[in-house]
């Protein structure tokens, strides 16, 4: 059986102090982590995304980039279809439930670039639901990201690296991992 690498990206901040940590597995099997800093509230996430993974070694093996949600640090939102046309590996965002978009909208709304972050949201798409989680996808299909997301899961309905990129987050800013 083909073993296919993912990588998974999530974030912690606390203050001004922000990380996004990626976290390469193989199949379930962690190979290795990516890791930067981000604004909080900032529109950097995607670039640093972008420069972690297009140079790294692991770049050439990937079959998928998950990511917890579009917003990271707040709501330094992620630009999907970007993440795709600089990297060409298809993404699959994961989310534990269906955002409330009335309370995103009201949040965004104090933040300076208020219309660029709602146009950034408006732009990943549709949601869809896979076996109790809600997706969003570039790059591939459904059937596509079904198999990357059963494929990547070790236990439980997340995948691995977005577990583990989670635990390593929390533990860069809160000095020891942190459950969900």
């Amino acid at each position: 059986m083909k073993v296919w690498r993912f990588v998974g990206f999530d974030d912690s901040f606390r203050g001004s102090k922000a990380y996004i940590v990626g976290c390469v597995t193989a199949g379930t099997y962690v190979e290795g982590f990516l890791i930067d800093e981000i604004e909080v509230d900032g529109l950097d996430v995607t670039e640093k995304i972008v420069e972690l993974i297009n140079p790294s070694k692991f770049k050439i093996q990937l079959k998928c980039i998950f990511l917890d949600g579009i917003t990271f640090a707040g709501f330094n939102i992620a630009d999907i279809d970007e993440i795709y046309r600089r990297t060409g590996i298809p993404v699959v965002v994961v989310i534990r439930k269906m955002p409330n978009f009335e309370d995103i909208d009201r949040a965004l709304r104090n933040l300076d670039r208020f219309e660029e972050r709602l146009k950034l949201i408006e732009k990943a798409g549709e949601i869809h639901k896979i076996e109790g989680l809600f997706v969003q996808l570039v790059g591939c299909s459904l059937d596509d990201a079904k198999t990357f997301i059963r494929a990547s899961r070790l236990k439980g309905k997340i995948p691995e690296a977005l577990r583990i990129a989670h635990l390593v987050a929390s533990a860069l800013i809160h000095r020891e991992s942190k459950r969900r």
